[in-house]
């Protein structure tokens, strides 16, 4: 099985280059149905989840670097040599150093060239149409009332001037991919080459034989999977995508001020993408054309986007705790009680984490994705049940806080067997509803002096029915008159009964 990157160089050789199988074969050594297979493959989803493991002289190529660009401000005659810096290594990082002397030699080779190379200090960038650029912003919003800190990703177009955004809870990699295949979807096309800066969720922090920065190859495999090419931006350098750079400023201040409200995220970025287009209605800063109109000329040399789904999020394995909880990134999600002490597996998404069982065949819990460390997402009808056979621990749960006033006098007054029965009536409610209408389908069940479990589930169903033959006159079970069967009607109409 081929490599991420023997992929991409065969893909490049065919899609760029305009080499013929038969080329590909010679060049590769690989055979022609293994070329033919990887040419025309539009599915780069992965069948596993295992990143790959970081080679041992990575971590010591960024020290390497700094010390060889410290030298460039020494003289001459008192740099570094290759000795002295593995000698150097031995002393200051001995358990960072897991190779040999050969291997940190030709370490330094490679980041002497990286460093002292005219050629790849500076790069000029000629945006052909069809290409994009890539960046995350921020700005302020309203959420149920409060104001919050959201990102927006922006994906823009040089040539044309093209732009746009949607908002995201995060920069993660989740959010990252996510919004470009929502705005793929949204263009209908892909851009043939996206400009990334070197953010995490794109690349690693290792480099490869040519000391180049390696693209992660989830994003590699996500990249072949829409067909573009990925191009990084040297470090620190902003103005290799300066049109993207400009364009989160210009949007922010267009779109978003003053801060906007959103109550469904999906829905607000509907609205986003349909108010880029109307700016695009705007003449071209330089062109005087419509902006809309040079775009429409670009997609010509963009890629149809593929409609095959790929599996943007990531998964990671977690235990159940003896509290039916689990842990990710400071934060902490229940698990129904069941699984405490067994493995679940997560998938995490830009705004939601599900758990899955271990063979991913069944969905236990679905969470709101939360970002700040310390944070809880618990869904506590998950722990009724076993509320409902230790009764006394009801006060020392989370859930005995979030009861309205109301139940909570209630479950004072009941016996055990009625605990029981009151704690179903409220799990039934909660799953169609929340604590605002328990509140309300008890307080209107009280109103009748009715205080039975059968009576609050009555009350429930009237409300959510809402019969008009029903008024305030209206009987409950426990409320209704005794009443004796009499069956001296029945024996008239049969002639008088049995004698």
């Amino acid at each position: 099985m081929l490599t991420i990157t023997q992929i991409n160089y065969i893909r490049e050789l065919y899609f760029l280059e305009g080499k013929n199988f038969t080329d590909i074969c010679k060049m590769t050594g690989k055979d022609y149905r293994t070329v033919k297979k990887y040419i025309e493959k539009d599915d780069f989803n992965e069948n596993t989840h295992k990143a790959k493991r970081p080679n041992k002289s990575d971590i010591l190529r960024p020290i390497i670097n700094k010390w060889l660009t410290e030298d460039k401000l020494r003289h001459r005659k008192q740099r570094h040599t290759a000795k002295r810096i593995y000698d150097r290594l031995k002393e200051e990082y001995p358990d960072l150093l897991q190779v040999s002397d050969r291997t940190v030699r030709r370490i330094v080779k490679e980041e002497k060239e990286k460093v002292y190379s005219s050629g790849n200090t500076y790069l000029k960038l000629d945006h052909p149409g069809g290409e994009a650029q890539v960046d995350f912003g921020s700005f302020g919003a309203y959420e149920n009332g409060t104001l919050k800190k959201f990102h927006m990703l922006i994906l823009s177009f040089p040539k044309s001037n093209a732009g746009f955004v949607v908002a995201t809870r995060s920069e993660t990699r989740e959010a990252l991919l996510e919004g470009l295949v929502t705005i793929f979807d949204f263009i209908g096309y892909v851009p043939s080459n996206i400009w990334f800066d070197q953010m995490s969720s794109v690349a690693l922090r290792t480099r490869d034989e040519r000391g180049v920065v390696k693209v992660a190859d989830f994003i590699m495999r996500f990249a072949n999977h829409y067909g573009f090419n990925i191009k990084l931006c040297n470090p620190n350098s902003g103005h290799e995508k300066g049109n993207v750079e400009n364009k989160v400023g210009a949007i922010r201040r267009n779109m978003f001020v003053p801060e906007p409200r959103i109550t469904d995220l999906e829905e607000f970025n509907k609205v986003l993408l349909e108010k880029c287009l109307k700016r695009h209605e705007e003449p071209h800063y330089l062109h005087r054309e419509p902006i809309e109109k040079l775009f429409e000329e670009e997609k010509s040399l963009m890629i149809p986007f593929n409609k095959i789904p790929f599996d943007t999020a990531s998964y990671k394995s977690r235990r159940v705790n003896k509290y039916g909880l689990i842990e990710f990134s400071g934060c902490r999600y229940s698990v129904s009680p069941k699984y405490v002490g067994q493995t679940v597996v997560l998938k995490i998404m830009a705004n939601k984490l599900e758990i899955l069982s271990k063979d991913l065949s069944v969905k236990i819990a679905e969470h709101p994705r939360l970002f700040e460390k310390g944070q809880e997402s618990i869904n506590y009808i998950d722990f009724i049940d076993i509320i409902k056979v230790r009764p006394n621990a009801l006060k020392y749960s989370g859930i005995y806080s979030l009861l309205p006033k109301s139940w909570q006098e209630y479950l004072k007054s009941l016996d055990k067997e009625s605990f029981k029965q009151a704690f179903d009536m409220l799990r039934m409610i909660l799953l169609e509803d929340d604590m605002d209408y328990a509140d309300r389908v008890l307080r209107e069940t009280l109103k009748h002096s009715s205080t039975s479990p059968e009576a609050i589930w009555i009350t429930y169903k009237r409300l959510k029915e809402n019969h008009e033959l029903f008024d305030s006159s209206i009987c409950f079970p426990t409320d209704l008159p005794p009443y004796e069967v009499d069956i001296l009607q029945y024996d008239a109409l049969i002639g008088g009964g049995v004698k």
